[in-house]
């Protein structure tokens, strides 16, 4: 089987206007990816939705199967919950338009999944955390 699991993370700093994204990629269990990367002038919630954006980006070659995990329930609620998408218009409007490729050329599989954040055993949303954290003290 050729499943990735991808573990999505956001991050903002108020005091910094700063924020911050973490993905953690796994193949059969194994880390193939890792990124961040820092953002001004942004929120929180653009920053969750960054994230898996960015995560959907790095899928370039044919799996069975996507699931994203992630600690936000705006994403997750968006995405699969059916609730509003009445901000973040410009990327929600990107996650579609990637979505759809990711699924046309890729994965026709593709799972999100919500997790609860901050939770010791939970190792990749934390790893994905401390990287979006990181990214907003630069």
């Amino acid at each position: 089987m050729n499943d990735y699991i991808i573990y999505t993370d956001g991050a903002y700093s108020s005091s910094r206007n700063k924020g911050g994204i973490g993905i953690v990629i796994l193949k059969d269990n194994k880390i193939i990816l890792e990124y961040s990367k820092g953002y001004s002038n942004t929120t929180n919630n653009r920053m969750e939705l960054t994230a898996i954006i960015i995560a959907l980006s790095c899928i370039k070659n044919k799996v069975d199967s996507i699931t994203v995990i992630s600690d936000s329930q705006y994403c997750i609620g968006c995405i699969i919950k059916g609730w509003k998408r009445k901000k973040n218009q410009d990327l929600w409007n990107k996650f579609d338009f990637i979505e759809s490729k990711v699924i046309d050329k890729y994965c026709s599989k593709i799972k999100y999944e919500w997790t609860k954040g901050h939770t010791d055993n939970n190792v990749y949303n934390n790893k994905c955390d401390k990287l979006a954290v990181d990214e907003t003290l630069c």
